[in-house]
């Protein structure tokens, strides 16, 4: 199931879901009048589906969460993709995954599954922002707290949830998290502390500088089907190598999962041809995740689009450079200190788009990226997008 039917899925099934169960959840909160102080009295459920690079992002609040109830098991229901994240941070003591790759009946059945292995929990996260979804699963949890995110698309979460906690689209992701830790009585650990926990988890060790030694790079080309407006091509790639890397000694090694193989191999012959004295190596899908972190470790500088391991070689503390367009690093990237990064965003007037419009209304022509590579025109750097009815 590709993500365009898991989106339609999602408005369709969510939507009914909604209209039928929001009156009898008033009703019943209305009869049963349960205690809802937000403070934890059991364990607490993490949902967050789709995103893994996120779920770094949200690091500092699970771990914060995680040293404020020792107690308390702190467990996550996510898709197989986003558990390859979740393993990393080495805070959950329990990972549930949702079967979201094959068949509408395999989705229910493993949706059914990882309800029932949380039914009756004490206390249920949404991070999911735009699923309707993921706010029925955690009302059919029958959870005593369930807490979401709101914003004005999302109205429809009024009266499904116990607390509700704004979402602001244009301002940090990883603040919103933090907000809802420090409503549960957490204190935000320092980026010291999360990148340490980090290390520990994964048997890491950032190696030191070479200084004068070939220029190790690592590059992510590839993102989630979410808005693949955010990749350059080929020979956008090419182009951008030429341009910073033709006078530099370099190796260059391409990371991404094993169904990025055969477009990796169409960048590193691109790569090849433009910097004919360098070393590539497509290394997409030769590692698992955890072993991709540690080799992102041995990197001198990481070139990434914003993809879930920019945020992953951000967290080891690898000097970074990162290209932005359909979306907005000022809400996807968190505070680190002391970190070597160079972020280049081009705000067009239509950027960022994604979450903001259904699909990108530039129709997949990418100005915002197209602009790190050449000076647009006029008409480009602002665009009149028009659809005709």
């Amino acid at each position: 199931m590709n993500l365009r039917a898991k989106q339609r899925l999602d408005a369709v099934l969510g939507g009914a879901a909604i209209f039928i169960l929001k009156p009898l959840a008033r009703l019943l909160g209305m009869l049963l009048s349960r205690d809802h102080d937000i403070q934890p009295r059991g364990d607490i459920v993490i949902v967050k589906m789709l995103g893994g690079g996120s779920l770094v992002l949200a690091l500092p609040a699970l771990l914060g969460l995680k040293r404020r109830y020792p107690d308390r098991r702190l467990r996550l229901i996510c898709t197989g993709a986003t558990r390859q994240f979740a393993e990393l941070l080495g805070v959950f003591d329990e990972i549930i995954s949702v079967e979201d790759g094959g068949s509408v009946f395999r989705l229910a059945q493993s949706g059914v599954r990882a309800l029932f292995a949380v039914i009756r929990c004490d206390t249920i996260i949404d991070l999911e922002v735009y699923s309707r979804l993921s706010t029925v699963f955690c009302l059919m949890s029958f959870a005593r707290n369930r807490i979401c995110f709101y914003l004005e698309s999302a109205y429809w979460r009024k009266g499904l949830s116990t607390h509700l906690f704004y979402f602001n689209r244009s301002g940090s992701a990883p603040k919103h998290y933090e907000q809802i830790a420090r409503a549960l009585g957490a204190d935000i650990p320092s980026m010291d502390e999360c990148r340490a926990t980090f290390f520990a988890a994964n048997d890491i060790a950032r190696k030191p500088d070479t200084a004068g030694e070939t220029l190790r790079l690592g590059l992510a080309c590839f993102c989630s089907d979410l808005a693949l407006e955010r990749m350059f091509s080929a020979d956008e790639w090419a182009a951008l190598a030429t341009r910073h890397l033709k006078d530099r000694k370099v190796s260059i090694t391409l990371f991404g999962g094993p169904g990025d193989k055969e477009k990796g191999d169409v960048i590193a012959d691109a790569l090849r041809r433009a910097l004919p004295d360098a070393g590539i190596d497509n290394a997409c899908g030769r590692w698992p995740l955890r072993d991709c972190a540690a080799e992102i470790a041995k990197q001198d500088r990481f070139w990434s689009i914003d993809t879930g391991l920019l945020h992953i070689a951000r967290q080891i503390g690898v000097p970074t450079t990162s290209y932005w367009g359909p979306t907005d690093p000022g809400t996807l990237l968190q505070d680190l200190p002391g970190v070597d990064e160079a972020v280049h965003y081009r705000k067009l007037p239509c950027s960022p788009c994604v979450h903001v419009s259904d699909s990108p209304p530039c129709g997949g022509t990418r100005p915002c990226m197209v602009a790190h590579l050449r000076e647009l025109t006029e008409s480009e750097r602002n665009p009149a997008w028009i659809e005709v009815y």
